[in-house]
């Protein structure tokens, strides 16, 4: 047993070493924001999205998983107010799926450039109390699953704590 630790550390050790390493050519980052509806906590989460897109806003782009047209429509009128410049795209599912859609996008986004990293942002909301979280945010757990493997993709989670209004000032509670 302590063999085989040992053997683990040691490959571990090899491949993370530096040892004959060629400088990596330059990334580019595409920064994906999946939105279910528009609040608060998108409003924070495309903030995030901006301050890391390293002022190149045309690599940033919110993306809706629609079922009906009349949810798509709804996003479109907010995102006119709310979206500051944003690029928004809308992504038909007829079947009410949200998750092999957003992938599809993401391949389809992915396949555009050559040594490319998407980050995607997830807006989440916390509640204040544990057993709240059961009734939310799974979606945002079916997603970070689906990408977690995924080569050349980041996911992060952006908090924005409900009931907190009053303790205003901190990443995920600003007021808009």
């Amino acid at each position: 047993g302590f063999l085989a630790i040992h053997n683990h550390y040691t490959a571990t050790a090899k491949e993370l070493s530096l040892e004959g390493l060629e400088p990596p050519p330059p990334i580019r980052n595409t920064v994906i924001v999946p939105i279910s509806t528009l609040h608060r906590g998108v409003i924070t989460a495309l903030k995030y999205a901006q301050a890391i897109a390293d002022g190149q806003p045309h690599s940033i782009v919110a993306v809706h998983i629609a079922s009906d047209e009349e949810q798509a429509r709804k996003i479109r009128e907010k995102w006119q107010k709310w979206g500051d410049g944003v690029e928004l795209e809308i992504v038909d599912s007829p079947y009410r799926s949200l998750v092999r859609p957003l992938l599809d996008y993401i391949n389809q986004i992915d396949r555009q450039y050559e040594n490319d990293v998407i980050t995607v942002v997830l807006p989440e909301f916390v509640t204040q109390k544990w057993w709240h979280y059961v009734l939310h945010n799974q979606t945002s757990l079916l997603l970070k699953g689906a990408l977690l493997l995924r080569k050349n993709t980041i996911v992060t989670s952006v908090p924005y704590r409900l009931g907190q209004d009053e303790q205003r000032g901190g990443v995920g509670n600003q007021e808009y």
